[in-house]
């Protein structure tokens, strides 16, 4: 009887699990055969190389800057929208159902495309007629090539990037902390605990699986993140803000070269996927 069963729900699964079939692991391995071949856009035919894609890849320092410049965008952007997230979290928390208008007013970045948002920082942040120089002229500043030097442009895709997605994290902060029990509060303001205490010895402990979920999402999406650079800034100047994805697409786009375009691809999604498998293995013990 439980044998029967056991197979009837396999057979109730069988729908979900053709769908995941035919769109992502197909697909998958549609990138992934291409990748260990010679395809180039001069070339008139296609030759099997093997791993000699994978090695000529890992041995360019221009991989390995994308893969620094990725991972440091990832670990910087992450961790202030984790911490502003967590603020806006609280603050929203805090608000009285009346001003439920000001909750959806913090979420409309990240309702905007991200194309758009890239194209209005990129206004802010223009030498000749951006806000921000704007701003610093009226205070006695020259202006500032904000989008013109490597490590200003760094930062400028992360004020942009943070400026999105901090409203994502903080609406998930929202989620963990109306699940909390309003008993486990008010014993807590009866037994005279201070509203530090209150944060550091009840809501933080109680948040950290809902937070863990929202820096796993965001770490993988700015890992992958493609959209926001390549509009902003193009990967430049000189390609100091060039990230894996960026590299990959001037690979395959710009110099035709299909097989190590493809191949940085599936190097992203294993760098991706092993993270993903990695960090939910440490926080959540699966």
């Amino acid at each position: 009887m439980i044998l029967r069963k056991t197979k009837l729900s396999y057979l109730f699964l069988l729908p979900g699990i053709m769908l995941v079939l035919a769109f992502n692991f197909i697909p998958f391995i549609d990138t992934l055969i291409p990748s260990f071949k010679n395809a180039k856009l001069i070339l008139t035919e296609e030759r099997f190389a093997g791993l000699d894609i994978y090695q000529a890849i890992l041995a360019h320092s221009r991989f390995w800057y994308s893969l620094f410049l990725t991972l440091s965008f990832t670990f910087v952007s992450i961790s202030l929208e984790a911490i502003l997230g967590l603020c806006l979290g609280l603050m929203m928390n805090r608000l009285s159902p009346v001003n439920n208008l000001l909750r959806i007013l913090i979420l409309v970045p990240w309702t905007i495309p991200t194309v758009v948002t890239a194209r209005m920082w990129q206004w802010i942040f223009d030498y000749n007629l951006g806000v921000v120089n704007y701003l610093l002229q009226g205070i006695g500043i020259d202006q500032i090539s904000w989008l013109e030097k490597p490590w200003l442009a760094f930062f400028s895709l992360v004020v942009a990037d943070v400026w999105k997605t901090t409203p994502f994290v903080a609406i998930i902060v929202l989620a963990g902390l109306s699940a909390i029990p309003q008993e486990m509060y008010k014993a807590s303001v009866i037994d005279g605990a201070s509203s530090w205490q209150r944060l550091r010895f009840i809501f933080l402990p109680l948040l950290l699986p809902v937070l863990g979920v929202a820096i796993l999402f965001r770490a993988i999406n700015a890992m992958r993140i493609f959209d926001l650079v390549y509009v902003l800034t193009g990967g430049g100047p000189g390609g100091s803000t060039e990230n894996v994805s960026v590299y990959a697409y001037k690979l395959f786009f710009y110099q035709g070269d299909f097989g190590q375009g493809t191949a940085t691809s599936v190097i992203i999604l294993l760098l991706v996927a092993g993270f993903g498998y990695f960090y939910t293995k440490r926080s959540f013990g699966r």
